[in-house]
């Protein structure tokens, strides 16, 4: 079947990976039970590197990070991000295993694979490592900004210290990976991968991960004031790629990882479904943010279609939540800087649904004996319980048998995002069609992936959304797109795609910072002034001290190359 992930077997490969850049200067002769870089199964370099990518993306089963979405989500509301101020979210010890697993592992097994693959004619799997490498490098720019490029994962060369690149050399540099693996992918390979975990080895799937990863940089760079990208060369760029129709514009096109079910030996789980329900690791502090349960429980006149599948609510009545946490339930001084029609703490039932129990922006008080009260994440895409309005207790049970056991997705790059740049690149841009009409084909195709995804669930509950539901929830948003002003329609195509972002923080944080859209977020919960928002993030701990060409920020604030909105732009 298509994309399923075969995560066991890549416990070998990554052996064979690592067995395969160890050389040794000391053998008189080469040992025959030692393994050297022409003897390893360019196969298993690929799937290492394919696994990477998830992993840079989603995090790792039981560790006390969850990759870069994760860090994009809790900035913009998505997930709960403590603080009590921008400066004090993250200590920059926080990024040091994203970061090895870009520059120890990704780009190594990268570097190490090409030369066997193009020995061996193999350019499909050149070219998936190119895409992957142009993602990943592209993402390190978005959350860093200038990071080590040119010089880095060449120890071999005697580069211990690898020098800063621009971030804009570096974007060009992945449109030129990104232009050059659809040369690879349009050569005559002597074998496809054995073994490709996310399309099976169709190079025209590849063709339109690739297309689409141009279109994101191109619509990232739009406001950018740097040589070969800006408005102008944007819009050019996105016309080419749409009449070129070879994007991610169908559902059987998504670009997602497949996790699996396995709970040990190795844990081939989604990792937020570890975080959530296996009762170890990072799940003490795992909360979805309130503004985002509220936004979609309480923006309309009805809830929005994928709420159940998106969370799950263990509780519904909080009488005797006190003896918990009086904050959430009695506290009710508001801080004179609070919205009051805002969710204070627990998010309101006005449309009828009560449970939803997360944190608000930045609230970093203590985190008290409130597992079976919090709000999980659900069926999709981490693969948890569909809500069935069961209020089940399963926090911390390992959930064995809970939902699809983990057996979730990390989306990277979805058709229904498309469709949202698109409407973007429209109304900013005036690039070929129309805004409205990507807007409503994003919203179509995000509910019905998510609740085709969640359907073994569902189906039977007597809660999937009726066909009529879905298409009035929709003619509400065009109703008020349609009535807005420029600033009002860019407001819902960012609501609505951060909506379908579910779990990817790394576009949600981009189109933040390039559109300052949503402008309407929570505010800090436990100061009114949290400082200047976070760009960018701190280099990683490791990085700063060993690499002689890395210097600390001075704070988390520097605006990565694209983004030339002025100080003050996001809060």
């Amino acid at each position: 079947m298509k994309k399923i992930a075969k995560i066991t077997c890549l416990t070998f490969a990554a052996i064979a990976a690592l067995l395969g850049c160890e050389t040794t200067t000391l053998d008189v002769v080469e040992s025959p039970n030692a393994l050297n870089p022409s003897q390893a199964s360019v196969d298993f370099f690929l799937n290492q590197i394919q696994l990477m990518t998830a992993q840079i993306h989603s995090g790792e089963e039981g560790r006390a990070e969850n990759g870069l979405s994760q860090f994009g989500m809790e900035p913009v509301r998505m997930q709960h991000g403590f603080g009590p101020t921008y400066r004090e979210s993250y200590d920059p010890s926080d990024f040091d295993r994203v970061w090895d697993n870009v520059y120890a592992r990704a780009l190594i097994d990268i570097r190490t694979m090409n030369p066997l693959a193009e020995e061996a004619g193999q350019y499909t799997h050149i070219a998936i490592g190119q895409i992957l490498e142009a993602y990943i490098m592209m993402a390190m720019v978005d959350f860093f900004g200038d990071v080590p490029y040119s010089e880095a994962a060449k120890g071999g060369e005697g580069i211990l210290n690898p020098s800063l690149d621009s971030g804009a050399s570096i974007y060009a540099a992945a449109d030129q990976l990104l232009v050059d693996a659809i040369a690879n992918l349009n050569k005559d390979e002597t074998v496809l991968p054995l073994n490709d975990l996310f399309y099976g080895g169709d190079e025209s799937q590849w063709i339109k991960v690739a297309n689409t990863m141009r279109l994101k940089l191109y619509l990232q760079t739009r406001i950018a004031n740097a040589d070969g990208f800006g408005a102008s060369v944007s819009t050019a760029r996105i016309n080419e790629l749409i009449s070129g129709n070879q994007l991610i514009l169908d559902p059987e096109d998504d670009f997602f990882f497949q996790w699996g079910t396995n709970n040990a030996s190795p844990d081939s789980r989604h990792p937020y479904f570890d975080a959530n329900y296996d009762g170890a690791g990072p799940s003490s502090d795992f909360y979805t943010c309130n503004y985002y349960m509220n936004l979609m429980a309480n923006q309309y006149n009805e809830p929005d279609p994928r709420i159940r599948y998106y969370f799950y609510r263990q509780q519904e009545d909080f009488s005797g939540a006190d003896v918990v946490t009086k904050e959430c339930v009695t506290e009710v001084a508001l801080p004179s800087w609070w919205d009051p029609s805002e969710p204070y703490c627990l998010v309101p039932a006005i449309n009828g649904l009560s449970g939803y129990w997360g944190r608000n922006h930045l609230d970093d008080d203590g985190i008290p004996p409130d597992d079976a009260f919090r709000t999980l994440h659900g069926t999709y895409p981490v693969g948890g319980p569909f809500d069935d309005n069961s209020f089940r207790n399963v926090s911390g049970s390992g959930a064995v048998n809970e939902g699809l056991v983990g057996a979730g997705i990390s989306p990277i790059l979805m058709s229904s995002y498309t469709y949202f740049m698109l409407a973007e690149a429209s109304l900013t841009l005036n690039t070929t069609g129309s805004a409205r009409n990507y807007l409503e084909t994003g919203i179509r195709q995000s509910i019905n992936t998510v609740v085709n995804f969640g359907a073994s669930l569902a189906d039977g509950s007597g809660f999937v959304p009726t066909s009529t539901a879905i298409e009035n929830h929709i003619a509400e948003i065009l109703t008020n797109f349609d009535a807005g002003s420029d600033t009002d329609k860019m407001r819902i195509i960012a609501e609505q795609y951060f909506i379908a972002l579910w779990c990817n923080g790394i576009e949600a944080y981009n189109t933040y910072r390039r559109t300052g859209q949503p402008d309407n977020l929570t505010p800090a919960f436990t100061i009114s002034d949290p400082g200047t928002f976070l760009r960018s993030m701190w280099y990683p701990q490791t990085a700063a001290d060993s690499n002689t060409n890395i210097t600390q920020k001075s704070a988390p604030d520097t605006p990565v190359f694209w983004d030339t909105n002025p100080k003050g732009f996001v809060d």
